[in-house]
């Protein structure tokens, strides 16, 4: 099921289109698909301003906007791929079959979630001016969680906040993101780069074991190496896939971690421990990729991390 979007509900839609739509070169309808398959209807996104990695929302992708017309379910848009040719998207308007061959608008539609800002921390609300989030023309990188040879991330741009008037959405308000086709990428969590920094943390053994200070010294989003300063009762307790826990109190930031991971290697001098949950609200939840860049981007913040 889709609809026509109304007039003014989206400029550069077919219907009601901006002075200059007419002049749009017909988009790319390969990438158009590569991002369906990355960004399928349905599935949950995770997203931030550009520049403000800090700020992390999620989201769910509950439609398309592909020229005038919003598609709400995977059956009802179907490609037709041809060797030698571009795939054209056959669309299932009201029993009848609509042919698109050329695209002059694709976005990615979400709700909008009128009190997202609420979910974060002070730093974060601070890094949101007044006018909050989605303002027209803002720019967003979208992160996927549905992975096959790595995170998919894309920018989009708000092109309006759209209150339904009917669909399977009517009298819900919702944020047209027009998908900028060459920013697709995969970042690929296995090479991510490593920081230096030198903070001092607090490594556990065991729930209600004593604290041994150690130094951590360098962090990528899922794995920290830290520095066992020659304490010889904890090296030779951190063996490999041993279950450990770190605590990480940034003063300055107002903000603390608790951290489960497991011992990936060690030598005389470093360990490194792979993460997997953090705790929240008392309890250990699973270290995601929210989760990740909550950490690094608050460590990151730290003086001494270079």
């Amino acid at each position: 099921m889709f609809e026509f979007l109304a007039r003014n509900n989206i400029p550069g839609s077919v219907d009601g289109a901006s002075s200059d739509a007419g002049l749009r070169k017909p988009l790319d309808n390969q990438m158009i698909l590569d991002v369906m398959r990355c960004f399928p209807i349905g599935s949950k996104v995770r997203y931030f301003p550009a520049q403000r990695k800090n700020v992390v929302l999620e989201s769910i992708v509950i439609a398309y906007g592909l020229n005038n017309y919003l598609v709400y379910t995977q059956n009802d848009i179907h490609v037709q791929e041809q060797n030698g040719s571009a795939p054209s998207f056959l669309l299932d308007d009201d029993w009848k079959d609509v042919t698109v061959r050329e695209v002059s608008s694709f976005c990615l539609v979400i709700p909008d979630i009128g009190n997202s800002e609420n979910e974060l921390d002070y730093v974060s609300r601070v890094a949101i001016d007044n006018n909050g989030l989605f303002k027209r023309g803002e720019t967003f990188t979208l992160m996927s969680l549905f992975a096959e040879k790595g995170v998919p991330h894309i920018d989009v741009q708000v092109r309006k906040k759209v209150l339904l008037k009917e669909g399977y959405y009517a009298n819900h308000s919702v944020v047209v993101l027009e998908a900028l086709l060459g920013t697709l990428h995969h970042i690929d969590q296995r090479q991510q780069c490593r920081i230096k920094t030198s903070i001092k943390i607090s490594l556990y053994l065991a729930d209600d074991g004593e604290p041994f200070v150690c130094d951590l010294i360098d962090f990528s989003e899922y794995s920290l190496k830290i520095k066992l300063d020659g304490q010889e009762a904890l090296k030779a307790s951190l063996t490999k896939k041993r279950n450990i826990i770190v605590a990480i109190d940034l003063t300055d930031r107002m903000k603390s971690f608790v951290l489960k991971g497991k011992v990936l290697r060690r030598d005389d001098d470093y360990v490194v421990v792979s993460l997997t949950s953090h705790l929240v609200n008392k309890q250990f939840e699973d270290f995601d990729l929210l989760a990740a860049i909550d950490l690094k981007s608050n460590l990151l913040q730290h003086p001494e991390t270079q």
